[in-house]
């Protein structure tokens, strides 16, 4: 009987240790949008899945998404970009009861989403991608849950 408790004991512990060996670290606290970047680019392509602590300061829309930005010029290595497809920005305004251009200007809000490093490319006159580039950090949201105003 000893013997049988003493291994069932063992394997319990064992269950527990590789439990807890697997588990992915949670993060605890919100990051600024500079955290982010530094994130996004060191996993880069891949993206990397946070809570960042913006405040809004431009808003966008192009090709059918609509961007909030915590720089006021989109395109400032230190900006992040909040990356809400049209048929999210619905949902999206109708959680917070209006337009997102009435209500999200200048607020801080609170954003879990993976987060990923952006090439832009820059085309000529004629539409053809030349070899000149840069980089922006998006954010995708894809459901009003993740968005929470401070």
């Amino acid at each position: 009987m000893e013997n049988t408790l003493a291994k069932m004991k063992a394997l319990f512990l064992t269950l527990l240790l590789a439990g807890c060996a697997t588990q992915v670290p949670v993060q605890k606290e919100a990051i600024p949008p500079q955290q982010a970047i530094v994130m996004a680019a060191d996993v880069a392509p891949q993206p990397v899945y946070v809570t960042v602590d913006l405040q809004v300061r431009g808003i966008g829309t192009q090709n059918g998404f609509t961007y909030l930005n915590s720089e006021k010029d989109y395109r400032d290595q230190r900006n992040v970009s909040l990356e809400i497809p049209a048929e999210v920005l619905a949902q999206v305004e109708a959680k917070f009861g209006g337009p997102l251009a009435a209500f999200a200007r200048g607020k801080h809000l609170l954003v879990k989403g993976p987060t990923r490093r952006v090439t832009i490319w820059f085309f000529d006159d004629e539409g053809r991608r030349s070899d000149k580039y840069y980089f922006q950090t998006h954010l995708r949201v894809s459901d009003p849950a993740q968005i929470q105003i401070l």
